[in-house]
């Protein structure tokens, strides 16, 4: 594939004995040109050697006119040229895989404000230049901006060349009225279900919605123009998307207990008296109240004290247990958050955990829980 292409000047007296040499021994050739003593023919490279040894037995001489073909050209390359080429296109490769800009596309009035919320909202993505281009999911990242910025109606997001492209349409503001029979989108999100049993439906499956947004309107339409209204009843699942935060900063210290005793008290008034002084000045102790009881009609009361000793030992946690913390307490706040929500059911968990450390040791552990719920949204008001 690579062979190339030799056109040689042969002279000598026994030219015809050459050729037919060359013919018995099945070596392809062209002839440009025949004279008396002087013939000229182009050969393959791999046969060059062939040609060499006939010639010599037919007291033939040989010279290269031209040498054509990749092989040659290929031979002239140097290391350093290799080098430099194979560099450059390893570069461009490596470059075509980053998002070096990111571009935001108004269509319609300009919102310098709103270009600058989008912005922000990608940088809490970890949307941001210098990043991977396929660590950017787009249909989720539309789905997240439609989500938690109400002011967005329409959103697209495409990847072209080393640019992020993030077009959006303005949601014209209006007043939603507080109507009673209208139903009303409780929490932001996609819509998954739909089962209508009154009213006017304003939304369909697929859709993305806004907390607050009007679902189900009061308001009909009969197939005979004529308009009257009537109680909105719907049950409306949607797909909502939830980030609950968390920190724990890890102690140098920790309390290992190492003995407890009980001393009985007397407290009259405001002024308390131990019946045994069991604890040093200098000792670590814990000081539990475990009963009181008031002597009626008098103001004395008597109860137990729980004394724990302890002593401090260096806080050694595995990074296992610091990151199931840090886990439940973002399902605790989750809990929380949505507690007067009606979650379905948890589709999935996303954790994300950045380790901060001192003076290289793990000192704090940040950690951001995505949680992808089926929800009912709908609520009547």
């Amino acid at each position: 594939m690579c062979s190339g292409r030799l056109v040689l000047k042969v002279e000598g007296e026994n030219l015809n004995k050459f050729l037919n040499m060359l013919i018995f021994n099945k070596i392809l050739l062209k002839l440009y040109s025949k004279q008396d003593n002087t013939i000229i023919i182009g050969i393959s490279t791999k046969d060059f050697k062939k040609v060499t040894k006939i010639a010599k037995r037919t007291m033939c001489k040989i010279s290269i006119l031209e040498k054509n073909g990749m092989y040659f050209y290929l031979k002239e390359l140097t290391l350093w040229k290799v080098i430099t080429v194979g560099v450059c296109i390893f570069i461009l490769i490596v470059f075509n895989q980053f998002i070096f800009d990111i571009a935001i596309l108004n269509h319609g009035s300009a919102d310098i404000l709103l270009d600058e919320k989008i912005k922000e909202k990608l940088y809490q993505y970890n949307i941001k230049p210098f990043m991977l281009k396929n660590k950017i999911d787009e249909k989720i990242l539309e789905r997240k901006l439609l989500a938690d910025l109400g002011d967005l109606m329409w959103v697209n997001v495409k990847k072209e060349g080393a640019r992020l492209f993030v077009e959006y349409v303005k949601r014209e503001k209006a007043e939603v009225e507080n109507k009673k029979g209208q139903i009303f989108a409780a929490s932001s999100g996609v819509i998954k279900r739909i089962i209508l049993k009154s009213g006017n439906l304003l939304v369909k499956e697929g859709d993305t919605v806004v907390c607050g947004q009007l679902l189900v309107d009061n308001k009909v339409t009969s197939k005979d123009g004529i308009e009257y209204y009537e109680d909105a009843n719907a049950q409306i699942e949607a797909i909502t998307f939830y980030t609950i935060p968390a920190d724990f900063t890890i102690p140098l210290y920790q309390k290992e207990y190492i003995s407890k005793a009980t001393v009985p008290y007397i407290k009259v008034g405001n002024y308390e008296i131990k019946l045994k002084n069991i604890v040093t000045k200098n000792e670590n102790c814990d000081k539990i109240k475990i009963k009181e009881y008031k002597l009626s009609p008098l103001a004395i009361w008597v109860g137990v004290y729980e004394i724990k000793r302890y002593k401090l030992k260096r806080f050694v946690p595995t990074l296992a247990q610091i990151k199931e913390k840090v886990k439940r307490e973002c399902d605790q706040k989750f809990m929380s958050l949505t507690k007067n929500k009606k979650i379905l059911n948890v589709l999935s968990v996303r954790t994300y955990i950045k380790m901060i450390k001192q003076k290289g040791e793990i000192r704090k552990i940040e950690c951001q829980r995505n949680y992808e719920c089926l929800e009912e949204i709908g609520i009547k008001k």
